[in-house]
């Protein structure tokens, strides 16, 4: 949520600050403040407070929205450090592990919603989850007590407790970073995927079916520590881990995804440590609970920083440094499981009033129900999967081929508001066969993990193309398919001065003949040098290309530019239209084939930038053949089949400004 606001200005605007309500556990330090929050009716309020900030969703723009979200997220922070830290063994050994099983009951429900937070992506499923979370709430607040009363343990068991008391500062920073870890990678059960994909025909594993995978790593990691042979604490399982995290961030394709689903083992497997370590430290829950915070909130924005370099002071510093972030992050968290007690959750938590039977019966349970949930999100997978590749292939083939460009602006629109039901909606009445969607790579913690090219694909039954990788720190290139993709080339363009520019060259089969498309996002016009360097890079791109291709472009050059005059003669193509003279980012361009139309679709606030499409046809044969020349703008002496969508009504000069997708800035053109 915080994000949205430094995207739509490119620079930060003071909103970031309210990330310090995840500081609110420093309140505990005060030892008034600790003995209200214990009381019944002070706890139930910041319970209700958390749940009501789920109705956030409902408000009516997106900065009623941050401030609501802040309310709840620091209230429930405060709920959650209460409860860890008061009760008896059992209790907290429960709610600890429902912590633990709700974020796996998260990713599953993700797998149904395709990649997205059921939470705050549909008005449904968020009134749902505010009602259920509501009943859950008011049972809790009618079967809880005073939290202020602790179960002792016995005396022994107290003086063999603080000779081997975990560290309280390196117990808060290793949960932090196992949060973050969490978060940053295993999400959603795409991400790893998304690391490791490469171009076709050898992409690496699709997200679905891959996913599953990652599913039953994650909660096979949370049933080793229940395994008496399990080297849970030994230098070899953190080496282990270790490895695994840089073989994601090194590797190719499959041995890096093998390496995300080990990493998943080993990340998982640390969770009932590290919580064991952090309630049992015996500090104040307030200092311990804000040094986590503190460590999750440094590596989110580092994170942030390590893409958004060029819009954020000190971004030079972490540039493309994911494996600094991944590096601290695994060293930290090694340092806990080396410096630590090598005890057992249960067994840091177990009080002569609960005995060890209870421990393990509540863990029988708990693990039934994790693979229960294994259970419906392989099912959700596969039921995807069968209905996904039932919609692939369903355009009859034709000889003329409709190419489109926009910049989502990663799924969310103008006014702060997810965005992709109504984008799936606007793409499809374009009738476009290829798409290119830029600023598509939302696969991050800070925009929310979501995957938009498997959702658009899967939604609109096409073939997809992600790229470059999401470790590559792009903002990505989504393309949609309507016909199958033969091959596809990832390229990461000369970026020595701002924010890292990506490229993919694919060969698509319509429906027997071989069209090339190259499609690119460049850099900010303020870096030259940059605009430059990749205007060249892309050039050799075009020119080395068959005989056949559609360039797909946001070049951030004016018409006529340095850089536009690049592609044009050191490519080899034709613009689209060279009498249109009112473009900055978006072009199209092309060799080897008849261009029947080109056409601007406002973006009625969707998001900041219009859709440019065009439509071509493939000649016989690529060498002798006559391309359009004549201009018109009356649809009705041209064939229909060649027509665009008479959804975005007809024919209109200038800007539209009305709230609604129309053809605008002189467009729909046709050629004969």
């Amino acid at each position: 949520m915080i994000y949205y606001f430094p995207l739509q200005t490119l620079e930060l605007t003071g909103l970031e600050g309210f990330g310090i309500a995840f500081l609110s556990p420093i309140f505990l330090t005060i030892n008034p403040f600790w003995k209200l929050v214990n009381k019944k009716w002070m706890l139930a309020l910041l319970r209700i407070i958390t749940v009501g900030s789920i109705a956030s969703f409902q408000a009516p723009n997106a900065k009623i929205r941050l401030v609501v979200l802040a309310l709840g997220v620091s209230s429930s922070l405060i709920v959650q450090a209460v409860t860890w830290w008061t009760g008896s063994g059992l209790q907290r050994y429960l709610r600890t592990w429902g912590f633990i099983s709700g974020q796996i009951f998260l990713v599953v429900l993700r797998i149904w919603y395709t990649s997205l937070n059921p939470i705050w992506s549909y008005q449904m499923s968020n009134k749902v989850i505010l009602t259920l979370s509501t009943i859950a709430t008011l049972d809790r607040i009618s079967t809880d007590g005073d939290c202020s009363k602790p179960e002792g343990k016995k005396t022994s068991q107290v003086a063999k407790g603080m000779t081997c008391r975990p560290h309280w500062l390196l117990a808060g920073a290793a949960f932090g970073s196992l949060v973050f870890l969490t978060h940053w990678i295993f999400g959603e059960v795409s991400l790893v995927s998304r690391w490791a994909v490469s171009g076709h025909p050898h992409p690496g594993p699709d997200p679905n079916p891959f996913g599953g995978a990652v599913l039953l790593s994650l909660v096979s990691g949370l049933m080793l520590p229940t395994c008496t042979w399990f080297p849970g604490t030994s230098l070899i399982w953190w080496v282990t881990g270790a490895a695994s995290a840089a073989g994601l961030l090194y590797l190719p394709t499959w041995a890096a995804a093998v390496s995300g689903c080990v990493l998943a083992l080993f990340a998982v497997s640390m969770w009932p440590l590290v919580l064991g370590h952090l309630i049992s430290s015996g500090s104040s829950p307030g200092k311990t609970m804000t040094i986590a915070m503190i460590f999750y909130l440094l590596d989110i924005f580092f994170c942030a920083w390590c893409t958004a370099f060029k819009f954020v002071p000190g971004g030079v510093y972490a540039r493309e440094r994911s494996d600094v972030l991944l590096g601290t992050v695994m060293l930290i968290i090694g340092l806990n499981m080396l410096f630590s007690p090598k005890k057992s959750l249960h067994f840091l938590l177990q009080t002569k009033n609960s005995p060890k039977v209870l421990f393990r019966k509540s863990e029988r349970y708990m693990k039934l129900f994790l693979w229960l949930l294994v259970g419906v999100g392989l099912l959700g997978l596969g039921l995807r999967n069968k209905a996904y590749e039932r919609n692939l292939g369903k355009r009859a083939p034709a000889t003329e081929v409709s190419a489109a460009i926009w910049p989502l602006r990663f799924g969310y629109d103008n006014e702060g508001w997810t965005s992709l039901e109504r984008s799936a909606q606007l793409l499809n009445q374009t009738g476009a066969d290829f798409i290119t969607i830029l600023e598509s790579d939302a696969s991050k913690p800070f925009m929310g993990n979501n995957d938009l090219t498997m959702w658009l694909g899967e939604k609109l039954g096409f073939y997809t193309d992600f790229g470059p990788s999401a470790r590559d720190h792009t903002w990505g290139i989504m393309v949609l398919s309507r016909y199958p993709i033969v091959r596809s080339e990832h390229h990461l363009l000369p970026s020595p001065e701002g924010e890292i520019a990506p490229a993919i060259i694919l060969t698509v089969t319509i429906p027997d003949k071989l069209v090339d498309f190259v499609v690119t996002h460049f850099g900010n016009y303020e870096d030259d040098l940059d605009r430059k360097l990749q205007a060249i890079a892309i050039s050799k791109l075009l020119k080395s290309s068959s005989n056949q291709v559609i360039f797909l472009g946001y070049i951030t050059s004016a018409p006529g530019s340095r850089d536009y005059q690049q592609l044009i003669e050191h490519g080899n193509v034709k613009d689209i239209d060279s009498t249109d003279q009112d473009r900055w980012c978006e072009y199209i361009m092309y060799r080897g084939l008849i261009r029947l139309g080109y056409a601007r679709i406002s973006h009625a606030e969707l998001s900041d930038s219009e859709i440019q499409m065009a439509k071509f046809r493939i000649p016989d044969d690529p060498i002798n053949y006559r391309d359009n020349q004549k201009v018109v703008t009356d649809h009705r002496v041209v064939p229909e089949k060649i027509h665009f969508s008479p959804r975005f009504g007809s024919y209109k000069e200038g800007h539209n400004y009305e709230n609604n997708h129309h053809f605008h800035m002189s467009t729909p053109k046709y050629f004969l």
